[in-house]
């Protein structure tokens, strides 16, 4: 079984970090091994742009975007992936979200009467006791109607293993049923991911061909636990793959750049805004004179002067009030 003293010895490149985000995709030929690499740094510039997180929270969300980046790229159907979590610890609500393999938002709102966890923290020191974290697939709702679209999806991830990391490999170890390796590195100004994982076997495998896919599943494991934060911080996918993998051929595909974007939109203030109803509406707008309505994901911002808000009274507005989630 491969060990550290296997790894190429070969210097840190000093620039390696590419221009965009960018997530890749590698394979093992003739292994059932699979995994991706990811390094986010303008994305989480653009989370952190309207929050003021401290560095500890920076790291946990920059983990997320990571890992639903990572989790997305392995499903293909046009819709999101995110991970969502809820709780009375320090992390209150949370949301890191990958929409269509590309396109990422998220934000954490924080109890700042409770002081920020250790980077390396339990989920459950993040969430408190009534913590939860769940893995959604969502359809884009222009295919959910369609015939042979996916259905939406929500699995729940166990806080009682250790850190984000332990926490995910559990869940795909036990509910998926896919065995797991994450690796993250970074400070969160930028974080790279790197995941490997274990396909099934063959439907027609023989023994033997079971005993050896097992044998290099060990090895790759064995290898990946030896990468290092700076290794992963400071090397391109195809110098730490091939520093980490020699005695394997793995085949690194195409990148994909990834993107912030979010899906908030003008429309979507008016529908928040017209579930006030009329009464509260006028009274809202004869209060304020202007009324400005900013996303809590992206900061941009829509403003209702008393023309619009008498163009939204005139519409037909829902009956009982009531709020808006994050969508």
């Amino acid at each position: 079984m491969a060990t550290d003293k296997n790894k190429s010895t070969e210097p840190l490149n000093p620039n390696p970090k590419p221009s965009l985000d960018q997530l890749f995709r590698f394979t093992f030929d003739g292994v059932p091994v699979r995994g991706q690499w990811v390094r986010l740094g303008n994305c989480l510039d653009a989370a952190n742009e309207h929050r003021s997180y401290d560095p500890a929270t920076r790291i946990i969300l920059g983990q997320m975007f990571t890992a639903a980046a990572m989790f997305a790229d392995n499903l293909k159907f046009d819709g999101a992936v995110a991970l969502q979590s809820s709780g009375d610890g320090r992390m209150v609500r949370s949301l890191a979200e990958c929409r269509n393999q590309q396109f990422l938002r998220g934000v954490v709102h924080l109890d700042d009467d409770i002081q920020a966890p250790a980077p390396q923290a339990s989920l459950r020191d993040w969430l408190g006791k009534s913590g939860r974290l769940a893995i959604t697939l969502q359809p884009d709702s222009s295919t959910a109607h369609s015939e042979n679209a996916p259905q939406s999806y929500q699995g729940l991830v166990a806080l009682d293993h250790g850190d984000l990391k332990t926490a995910l490999e559990h869940y795909f170890d036990v509910s998926e049923q896919l065995p797991t390796r994450i690796y993250f590195g970074g400070d969160g100004a930028s974080m790279t991911g790197l995941l490997v994982q274990k396909l099934p076997h063959e439907a027609n495998a023989n023994d033997m061909q079971i005993a050896q896919a097992d044998d290099a599943w060990e090895t790759a494991c064995a290898v990946a636990d030896t990468v290092t934060i700076e290794e992963l911080s400071n090397y391109g996918p195809s110098d730490l793959l091939r520093r980490l993998f020699a005695e394997f051929n793995v085949r690194l595909h195409p990148g994909r750049s990834l993107h912030y974007r979010c899906t908030c939109s003008r429309s979507k203030t008016d529908g928040t805004l017209m579930l006030l109803g009329a009464k509260d509406l006028q009274q809202l707008i004869d209060e304020q004179e202007v009324i400005e309505v900013n996303c809590e994901l992206c900061g941009a911002q829509q403003r209702y002067d008393r023309v619009d808000i008498a163009a939204l009274i005139n519409q037909q507005t829902p009956s009982t009030p009531g709020s808006s989630p994050l969508h």
